[in-house]
């Protein structure tokens, strides 16, 4: 029998994900199937379970691959010899955000859900907790090479505004997803304001 590489196991549970996120967007978390997912990667049942147990299971994989290759983008600022202002970093990360339609759309409806399904809150919280850390991440270098501030100094306050930024996020995906493409440049120029204001 010959040997499953990492990569294809990788390749699979990429290929399972991008049939989830295809359903979920069609016809919502509660509304898409493991039946429709598993039509959709054009796989069977069982190769399908092989990699995940349960909706709640890939649900989880998806969006924190997803996360993962959006916050990124915060490594690599951190990581670079200038670190650039938060008011630059995150109205950009915004606009990566929303500009990855159906992402944007899905959020609103892992939130959805996760007012009344403790799977889905479970999810909802591990990525926002990783997201938090992502970004007090950053905002403690910003604090530390771009403010001066010594480095426990740096990471307290980096902590301590990590969830408000979060929250400013939130918000502005609920707005333009509400109110329409549109709006984005006027929500992301408020935000780069806001933040303007909130870090120095």
């Amino acid at each position: 029998m010959p040997k499953v590489t990492d990569e294809h196991r990788e390749a699979m549970r990429t290929r399972i994900q991008d049939a989830a996120l295809t359903c979920f967007f069609r016809k919502g978390f509660a509304g898409a199937s493991m039946a429709d997912i598993i039509k959709e990667a054009d796989l069977s049942a069982g190769a399908v379970y092989v990699y995940y147990s349960s909706k709640a299971e890939l649900t989880l994989d998806a969006g924190r691959r997803i996360m993962e290759q959006r916050a990124a983008e915060l490594q690599d600022f951190g990581s670079a010899g200038e670190v650039p202002p938060p008011q630059q970093v995150f109205p950009q990360l915004l606009n990566t955000i929303l500009h990855d339609t159906p992402f944007a759309p899905l959020l609103l409806q892992v939130w959805g859900e996760a007012a009344h399904s403790p799977d889905f809150a479970q999810i909802a919280a591990e990525i926002y907790n990783d997201l938090i850390e992502r970004f007090a991440a950053y905002l403690s270098v910003y604090y530390q090479r771009g403010a001066g501030l010594a480095e426990g100094e740096a990471e307290a306050k980096a902590h301590q505004i990590a969830p408000a930024i979060l929250a400013v996020m939130q918000g502005a995906i609920v707005q333009t997803t509400v109110l329409g493409d549109e709006s984005r440049g006027r929500i992301t120029s408020a935000i780069e304001a806001l933040l303007t204001e909130l870090v120095d």
